[in-house]
């Protein structure tokens, strides 16, 4: 590994000398990870490629490589990167970069009661942790924040936690129950009046409507979150484990009387979050949800049966009572997003801490695999399916893979999307960036040179003037502690070597800067961007990493 941080050195260092890589532009390598486990749950770690078997779209497809990765007796420690080099490159954090469980805290789903049996039943499970397994946690709430990155020390996990402030969202669903209760009481005191009952009808299913608004917005910005997290971590081989620990979200919401009535309708939002779940699977990652809500009772509600579910006939509000019980199940939404990635959903249980050991469990078991697609992508998702040839073995993995077709035309992302990117606290590894950033010699004080690299195999090439170009666009963002932020933004181009868009070197996706940074400025934030598949890549170089920068009186 040192090997490779000189050779990335030098890679930013020598121009057009370097032999090019060589890849094609339609020819694909499709990773994927799956877990293999023996009738009694237990992983299987000796499977072999001959025993696998693998279908897209019912066509088999030989496989391009296959390999074990539950071996975690080797740990890594973070490679050390030459002063003045930075890059979000896997190979460069600490521990092993495969097989990595991220844990997510939701605030947002969650009910207040539960925070705190949530918080005593993941330290709890922190302490029977295997050892060397790479775990990070993640807290959602109004947004989605890093409480601690990924590490084998799970004693400093268990003190991030038991300090961390999870605040609450602002805008949480009321309990119709007790409202309902409520209402009960004042139509006995008015000896069931005609017009109170008219009016506890309209209090109630407003209050329904209410709580459905609540409940999108926040399902909404759930997986616009898990889905930022996926991003974040796309850039990690291997199998990515996110053990989603909160009160889920809805995939159908019905108000009214059972959808009846004024105020009655039914919403179902399964194509949103089938989507969002096919976007994290393309990303490698398998969701596992575990419900903060404990032991309940069997819940048979889904997308599909909830509308015609039979009303039990008890008391004057049973059908807005049962409606609200419909909207609030979060298992359909769980039950679709973890078979789409691979994952599992854990639930009725008072000792989720089981649920987390299955998560992280079944690491030991997996494996990864991948073919290659010769064919143009259509754009669409296709299903996958994988066979062992051994009895008594089962398979988790994701249902299919999105055969991504590039945008027509390169678009230009928005203010509010560089924005976005900017202030992100989880940056993307989608696109692979180094950067060499230092105090240019001669040069007025506190005078940088920035020379920024994406790998162009991540890069998608089209035939324009007789040539491969890929289309890009660079930010550089200028940090400092009061929130302030200095942009800097172009475009550009990267070209393949005449007509042949199978070889590109290193050194035809370089970007190079010499400015004086702000005075404020603690950071400075790199993002470049493919502007026709919309992957993008960030590094961010802390300006107190700069060699000699604090010293030269900026």
């Amino acid at each position: 590994m040192r090997t490779f941080a000189a050779l990335l050195l030098a890679v930013l260092m020598v121009r057009g000398q370097e032999p090019a890589p060589t890849f094609s532009t339609t020819t694909r390598l499709m990773e994927f990870s799956f877990v293999a486990l023996d009738k009694n749950g237990k992983p299987v770690p000796d499977l072999k490629m001959q025993d696998i078997q693998v279908f897209d779209k019912n066509k088999r497809r030989d496989l391009a490589f296959f390999r074990f990765e539950g071996d975690q007796s080797e740990a890594k420690a973070a490679v050390p990167l030459p002063p003045g080099l930075f890059t979000n490159r896997v190979e460069f954090t600490p521990g092993p970069p495969r097989n990595v469980t991220a844990l997510v805290l939701d605030t947002l789903n969650t009910a207040p009661a539960d925070m705190l049996w949530v918080r005593a039943q993941l330290t709890r499970y922190l302490k029977a942790l295997a050892p060397q397994t790479r775990v990070a946690v993640y807290h959602l709430g109004s947004k989605l924040s890093i409480l601690h990155d990924f590490t084998g020390d799970v004693e400093v996990l268990r003190a991030r936690i038991a300090k961390a402030g999870l605040a609450l969202p602002q805008m949480q669903t009321t309990d119709l129950n007790v409202t309902v209760r409520d209402a009960e009481e004042m139509l006995r005191v008015f000896d069931n009046n005609p017009t109170v009952l008219e009016m506890l009808t309209t209090q109630i299913e407003s209050e329904m409507q209410m709580n459905a608004s609540v409940r999108q917005r926040n399902m909404e910005m759930t997986l616009s979150a898990l889905e930022t997290l996926g991003r974040h971590l796309s850039g990690v081989p291997g199998r990515k484990n996110l053990v989603w620990i909160g009160g889920g979200v809805s995939m159908l919401s019905i108000t009214g009387a059972m959808g009846m009535g004024a105020r009655g309708g039914v919403q179902s939002f399964e194509s949103v979050i089938r989507a969002s779940a096919q976007r994290l699977a393309q990303e490698g990652i398998a969701v596992y949800f575990v419900n903060s809500r404990g032991l309940q009772g069997d819940t048979s509600y889904s997308a599909s049966s909830g509308a015609s579910i039979t009303i039990r006939g008890r008391g004057r509000f049973e059908k807005q009572q049962q409606a609200e019980e419909i909207s609030a199940d979060p298992f359909a939404a769980a039950a679709t997003m973890a078979g789409i990635t691979g994952g599992r959903v854990i639930q009725n249980t008072n000792d989720f801490t089981e649920g987390l050991k299955k998560a992280t469990a079944d690491v030991q078991g997996s494996y990864s695999a991948a073919f290659y697609l010769y064919d143009e992508p259509d754009g669409k998702w296709h299903p996958l399916k994988i066979q062992v040839n051994r009895p008594g073995v089962r398979i988790f993995a994701r249902e299919g893979f999105l055969a991504e077709k590039p945008v027509s035309q390169a678009v230009s992302w928005t203010t509010e999307e560089w924005r976005s990117a900017i202030h992100n606290p989880m940056p993307s590894t989608a696109l692979v960036v180094d950067a060499r950033c230092e105090l240019q010699p001669g040069a007025e004080k506190g005078t940088v040179g920035l020379t920024a690299q994406v790998e162009p195999a991540g890069l998608y090439f089209q035939t324009k003037d007789g040539a491969g170009q890929a289309q890009v666009e660079i930010c550089v963002a200028e940090k400092a502690a009061t929130g302030e932020v200095v942009v800097h933004t172009e475009e550009g181009s990267v070209s393949a070597p005449g007509r042949d868009m199978r070889r590109v070197g290193p050194e035809s996706a370089r970007y190079q800067r010499v400015w004086k940074p702000s005075p404020g400025a603690q950071t400075i934030r790199v993002i470049i961007r493919d502007k026709v598949t919309g992957h993008y890549g960030v590094v961010d170089i802390p300006m107190a990493k700069i060699p000699g920068y604090a010293e030269s009186g900026k």
